[in-house]
This record gives structure tokens, sequence and C-alpha cells, in this order.
């Protein structure tokens, strides 16, 4: 990765010490656009890899010495990456299977420009526990490199110089042609052959393994010096098998409590690729789903501080569900051990659940788990029971509650929340009682018109309720409001906006006493398209040459295409700007005298056509050289939706001139 920072010859830029300067500074925006964001994984992909981090007695910063062993075909793989980024900056020698000796000394210059502004993966927060949200950003962590705090980065063996077939850069190969150059192939020329790898000592000749050094510190944005409780969360995605260290110094209560861990937890499944704005539901504190592949082991140590002890484990087929780690830390004492509590975000007990009409539905997630019900051991800790006599209910292996609901009405449901006391007895919370209400039903035509209705019929115990339903599409949304307040409403929708094809239905409904009821409903609706309108505005004659202009739209918002012919034969183009069209100047005296029938065809994306034809006779063009003026017949227009003709003279004249551009009639 680091290597994309070097230009064609950054060796001769050296000679020219006037630009020095300059050039540090071109190198140091390469460094910060091909570096910015990546992770140390991202650079080297490494068998085992060991990360301590001392936080620092201020708790404002730490110091962080990581080591990577790359063993194996990995060291070919880390190897092919930096000749083949060197080969796209169109470096000699890159990209050719080979590396060398100045490819690495190019690449070690400047490694810790670009690891100081890679992503740490590192992110701290103070207040109480959670696991991120809307507008949580966790990556508030960066690498600090000064002169009070260097950072160092070494390598063993990306270069080994003893390899038996290190050979001469030949010509052409050379960064430098002027220097010495050695190179090695990235990788054996036989998969399948014999490989040199030494594993009796670290002095032989050794191309399968590479060792990575990194020491350097680390800083935040959040105020951990004064905070009793925070959390460090860390992506651990793609770090396949690492051990991480983190030593925290004494941090007592005002009481004298020491700082503990009092929550660990591994959080799989977020979806990492990049761009993807929507990377899934924020669990509850004490509610990640995961894979087991993160232990974890604090230590108190005699002097006050803390140690935690991590192994990490990412299958990188797994990629791009991501994996996260968060560790909930403080120096407060740990509460009573009551049973779980329902919240004050949690619906009251006799309240409604809002569900969906006629369909196994989730009335309760667990992510809504996590929202409605607190414990001090977590929300792991928790045990949701829920049972119906009124309409089928289930529990899903999450821990989410559904329920089979009817076309109408509403059914009920008692949920008690359980956990352990400290002697492993099993108590119980409060029994809340909550309506499974469908709020009303729907009804509409499948066939979109220019104002659409929906018929919303409330639920004889539905309270009155706001109500927006919306339309959407790829790159359209319509909405229309209404209010039910015991009877059957109708709510008109605007489509205008939307475009012809399959549209889509999402209702929102709120109330009191009720939770927000939101549906996409799987029903589609599909809106025609109507045919493009075609004006005449002007037509103008120079000599025999003619040319013919308007006006068109779509009421779809479309794009519209045009093509002109004369007597069925190509009559030259039509060009559009906005909301304009006009023909090429068209030669009639070419065509011959005669009796035409010039055709202008109007057709939206949906194929939807409108069609002007006008007949027009051109023998005053051959009455002696003398121009008199034409006689025109009537003009007809017709269109697939069958909008009128234009009805204008000079319209017929201007579509007749533009056609005997091309093509003389014999």
């Amino acid at each position: 990765m680091i290597v994309a920072l070097l230009g064609a010859n950054p060796s001769a830029a050296l000679t020219a010490e006037d630009n020095t300067q300059n050039t540090q500074a071109r190198q140091a925006d390469l460094v910060a656009d091909a570096c910015e964001g990546i992770t140390f994984e991202d650079m080297f992909e490494y068998s085992y890899a060991k990360f301590e981090v001392d936080i620092d007695p201020s708790y404002e910063t730490a110091f962080v010495r990581a080591e990577a062993f790359i063993n194996g075909t990995l060291s070919d793989t880390v190897r092919t990456d930096l000749d083949d980024l060197i080969g796209e900056t169109g470096a000699p020698g890159g990209g050719n299977g080979y590396l060398s000796s100045q490819e690495r000394d190019a690449i070690e210059e400047i490694a810790k420009d670009c690891i100081v502004v890679t992503n740490p993966r590192f992110g701290f927060r103070t207040g109480l526990p959670h696991r991120g949200g809307d507008g949580v950003d966790w990556k508030n962590a960066s690498w600090v490199k000064d002169d009070n705090n260097p950072m160092e980065l070494e390598y063993w063996n990306l270069f080994p110089s003893n390899h038996p077939e290190n050979r001469t850069c030949p010509p052409g190969s050379a960064m430098n042609p002027t220097a010495d150059c050695y190179e090695i192939p990235t990788t054996v020329a036989d998969p399948n052959g014999q490989r040199d790898c030494d594993t009796s000592g670290m002095t032989g000749t050794d191309e399968c393994r590479i060792i990575v050094w990194l020491n350097g510190t680390m800083t935040w944005s959040a105020d951990l010096t004064t905070a009793d409780s925070f959390t460090i969360a860390m992506n651990t995605t793609n770090m396949t098998n690492a051990e991480l260290v983190m030593t925290f110094p004494s941090k007592n209560s005002n009481d004298g409590d020491p700082l503990r861990l009092a929550m660990f937890e591994e959080c799989d499944g977020r979806n990492v690729l990049e761009g993807v704005a929507n990377q899934g539901d924020t669990p509850p504190v004490g509610g990640c789903q995961n894979d087991g592949t993160i232990t974890n082991e604090p230590t108190p140590n005699s002097d006050g501080s803390l140690t935690v002890f991590v192994h990490t484990m990412y299958d990188l087929a797994q990629w791009p569900n991501g994996q996260d780690m968060f560790g909930d830390f403080t120096n407060q004492p740990p509460p009573p051990n009551d049973p779980p509590q329902w919240t004050n975000d949690a619906p009251a007990d006799s309240s409604h659940i809002s569900v969906p009409s006629a369909m196994n539905t989730e009335f309760m997630s667990i992510v809504e788990q996590g929202q409605w019900l607190t414990d001090e051991a977590g929300f792991s800790a928790i045990d949701l029971q829920c049972s119906s006599s009124t309409w089928p209910i289930s529990e899903d292996a999450n821990g989410s509650w559904w329920v089979t609901t009817q076309e109408s009405g509403q059914g009920t449901v008692s949920c008690t929340p359980f956990d352990e006391d400290d002697n492993g007895t099993v108590r119980a919370g409060e029994t809340r009682t909550f309506h499974l209400l469908v709020p009303f039903t729907m009804a509409t035509n499948t066939q979109i018109t220019a104002s659409h209705l929906f018929t919303l019929t409330p639920s004889s115990s539905s309270p009155n309720m706001d109500v927006t339903v919306t339309l959407f599409q790829e790159n359209a949304i319509a909405s229309g409001t209404g209010t039910l307040t015991g009877g059957a409403a109708d709510i008109s929708v605007d489509t205008g906006s939307l475009s012809p094809g399959d549209i889509h239905v999402r209702v929102m409904a709120t109330a009191s006493g009720m939770t927000d009821f939101v549906h996409t409903y799987d029903v589609v609706l599909t809106k025609d398209s109507l045919p493009p309108s075609i004006t005449v505005s002007s037509a103008e004659w120079d000599g025999s040459q003619w040319q013919v202009s308007g006006t068109f739209s779509d009421p779809d918002g479309e794009d519209v295409t045009f093509s002109i012919e004369i007597d069925g034969q190509n009559g030259g183009q039509i060009t559009t700007s906005g909301n304009m069209w006009s023909s090429e100047s068209i030669n009639f005296e070419i065509w011959g005298e005669g009796v035409f029938t010039v055709t202008v065809n109007a057709c939206d994306a949906s194929n939807e056509c409108t069609t002007i034809t006008e007949t027009v006779d051109t023998a005053f063009l051959f009455n002696d050289q003398t121009i008199t003026p034409p006689t025109i017949a009537p003009s007809e227009t017709t269109e697939s939706a069958g909008l009128p003709a234009p009805g204008i003279a000079f319209t017929v004249l201007s579509i007749i001139g533009a056609l005997m551009y091309t093509r003389r009639r014999e």
C-alpha cells in the first residue's frame, strides 16, 4: 500500500536541492491520500501479531508496540503486493514479479509517514456503555508522530539478501540506475515446487518468513482523564490471529474503588463493506451475536493497574461480515443484583404494540428488548419469556419474539423477564401484558393514478392515529398524510414525481398508547407511461433549404428521442436541447417534385410515442425557378395517447424542408 506514494523516479528529485521541500510536500500529500483510513492489516496480512497497548497515566495517550509474523505463502503475498503497487506508480522494476533492494529502501523511507495516517482501529467513549448507533463514530483514535513521540518501523527479511535466486537488477529495473540494485522473485516459480524455508534459525536463507516491528503513540478525542466509566471499542475484522495486551494505570474512584472491566463483548455481523450506509442494527449492551472467536482475561496487578489479555481470530472468508469487540471499564462498585427492570422507553402495561395484518411478523426484536429491559449484569443475563392464548407466538434463535396476526383486530401477550441471583436462583421481574394490534387494513388499486387513493379502515380498538403513506422507487418518493379517528378514511398521494414502472408502499402510523407502526407492504403498484407531447414553434426557408424546430415534454419526466422520415425514408437527424427540438437544414430540391408525407416520431424511455405527419407538395420549387408560396394539404397528428395535431401551416413547411437533406426522390 505504501508504495503507491512513490513517483516514477524518486531518486531524481533528491539531485535537485532546490526542489527538496516541494518534493517532501508532494510526498506528504501522496502519503495522506494513499494511506488515510487503511489499517495495519491492509498493509501486512500476517500469520500472527501481538499488540501491546500501555495507557499513559494521564489517560490521554497510549504507547503501542506491535510485532507481526508473516509466514509461508503470506510472505509471497506481501512482497507481491508491494511490487505490484510500485508497478502502479510507473516506477522502473515495479510489477515485474521481483522485489528489489531499492524498492525495499523506498518503502522503509516513507512507511512511517504512511502508518501515522492509518486507522488504529480503536475507539474511546465515556459515560454509560453503549454499542454505537445513528450518528456515533467510534473511529476517534489516531497516531501521533513528532519529536516527542517518534514512530519506529522495522522489517526483518522483507528482502532476504541471501536468497538463492538473488540477482542484479537487469537494465530498466533499477529505480536508480547509478546505485547498487539487487532483486528477488516475489513468489516461488513453481507453486508445487520446493520452497526455500529455513526453520532452524533466523540467520539462514529464509524466503518464507517476514517480521515487522512497529512502535508508536496513539491518542484519542474522548476525555478519559476525568471519566469514571468509559468504553474501548476495536474493529477486529481481518485480525486473523492476534494477541492484544492492554495495561491501564491505577484509576481509583473517590471512594477508593479500583478500575475494573465491567463487561467485555464480541459483536459480529456488522457490514464493513466500504460505502455501506446501513451496517446493520445496533445491538444492546450485552446482546451482541458472536461466534466466540475473541477471548479476554482481565488481571488486576499489585500496583493497582489493570491488564486485559485479549486473543482474537477472524476467518477472512467471513468478510464483509465484520467483527468488533467492546470493553466497558469503570471504577464504580457493581450495582445491587436486582431482577431485570423495564426501562422508561418500554411500552406501559396494557398498551398497544402495533403489528401488520395477516402475516408472521416480529413484535419484539432483540434490539427493542435491549432498549426496553435492563439488568446490572448486562442484557445477556436477561431471559424474556412471553405467552399468548389468542394468537400464535414464537421465539427465534436470536431471542426475538414473533406473532402470526389475523386480518384485523388484536391479540394479547404477556411477557416476563428473568435472570439469576448470586446463588444461581432464577427470579422474575415485572410481568407486562401488551395488546398486539393490527391498527388498520388498507385497500388500493394496483394501477397508479395521478392522485392515488388509499382507503384505511381502523380496527375497532384502534386509537386515533396520524398516518403517512409513502410510495417509493429507486430514484423518487411521494407521500400523503391523513388522520384516522374511528372510521375509514382516504389518503391521497400525488404521483407526478414517480416514474413509470414498479412502485412500493410504506405506511407509518403514530398514536398515543401505541408503538409506532412502520411497515412496507408486500404489494407492488404499477404506473403506466404516458406518451410525450410535441409542438412546432417555427419553420424557416433559406432558398431550397428548410429547417423546423419546436418544443416537447414528457409527463413522466422520461428521456425523449426523435426520428424523422420522408415517405418512409430517413429524413436526417433531430437534435434536442432542454425542451427544444430541431431538425437539420434539409435541401428539398434534391428530393424532386412531388407530394411527400413527412413523419416526426417522439418516443420516451418506456417506448410510448407521439407522431406528427404532414403532407407537402413541392411543385413550387420546380416552377421555372420562381419561388411561389406552396400549396399545403391539411395536416394530421397521431400519437399513442391521441394528442391533437398542431394544425399550423408553417409547421408543415418546416418539417418538409428538413427532409431533403440526405436523399433525392427518383
